[in-house]
Formats: C-alpha cells, structure tokens, sequence
C-alpha cells in the first residue's frame, strides 16, 4: 500500500535545468535532496523547529542511513510530489518513508527510506527522541 494512502506530507518540486543530465533526466543525487528537504518541510509543517530545538538542547539529527530505489525518470519541467511518513521511531533514531510521485498521479518515481540519530553535540553520542517530537509525529506513524 502506498503512502499517499495514508496520513502523509508531500511537498512539491519543479525539476529545473540544474537537476537534470544531459538527457534530461533527474541526476541520481538530487533525489536525496528532494527526500532531505521534504523531512524539514514536514518537521517544520508539524510545528517543529529544529534551529531552537539545537539551540535549546545541543541535540541534533544526524542522517546515518540513506536508501534510494529509482523506479522511472523525472524530467526537466516535471513538478514531483514527495510524500513522508514515520516508519519507525526507536530510541534514539526516526526512521522516514517517503515516496515520489510525477505530481496528481500514481506514476511512482522513487522511493526512500532515511534513518536519523539524535545526537548530543557535546558527547557525540545517541540521546532519546524527546517525547514532544513522538507526540508530534504520532499520528504519520503506522
């Protein structure tokens, strides 16, 4: 079952000339991009603000795992939709689904799978998840 089935965030973006090869197509590593900057939009559309969360706490994400399965191309001037979902929340690590689609269809573009570890920046060691960012994402969890 896709994700778009369930409660997700999409978020949108217009391929531009830079993202492309010289055929056109999206460029392998602009993909991480689009699922990297989609997880902001929706830490950020949840009402999670990772600059004061930094600030306040000397905790930060680290991405430790990234999987990317191409399924079709996108093209220069397609507008992609890229829908996100928790799969997991462990200890210390948040595991995001997401899924990426040519916009207003079921034309499955890729798909990825990204791990975060909540790190102190002092110790340079795992800390929890704080339990107001599980309440937050609770409802995009399976």
């Amino acid at each position: 079952m896709s994700i778009k089935d369930k409660k997700s965030f999409s978020y949108n973006f217009r391929i531009r000339y830079s993202e492309v090869d010289a055929q056109k197509i999206v460029y392998n590593s602009h993909y991480l991009t689009f699922l990297d900057v989609s997880i902001f939009e929706f830490f950020n559309s949840i009402g999670f603000n990772q600059e004061k969360y930094i600030k306040d706490t000397n905790n930060e994400f680290h991405t430790v795992k990234a999987i990317v399965e191409y399924k079709a191309p996108a093209t220069l001037g397609d507008t992609v939709e890229v829908f996100t979902r928790i799969k997991n929340i462990g200890n210390s690590s948040i595991t995001f689904q997401q899924e990426i689609y040519l916009l207003k269809s079921n034309d499955l573009i890729a798909t990825g799978e990204i791990v975060w570890v909540n790190t102190n920046q002092d110790k340079m060691k795992p800390t929890r998840v704080p339990d107001h960012l599980r309440d937050l994402l609770k409802e995009y969890q399976d």
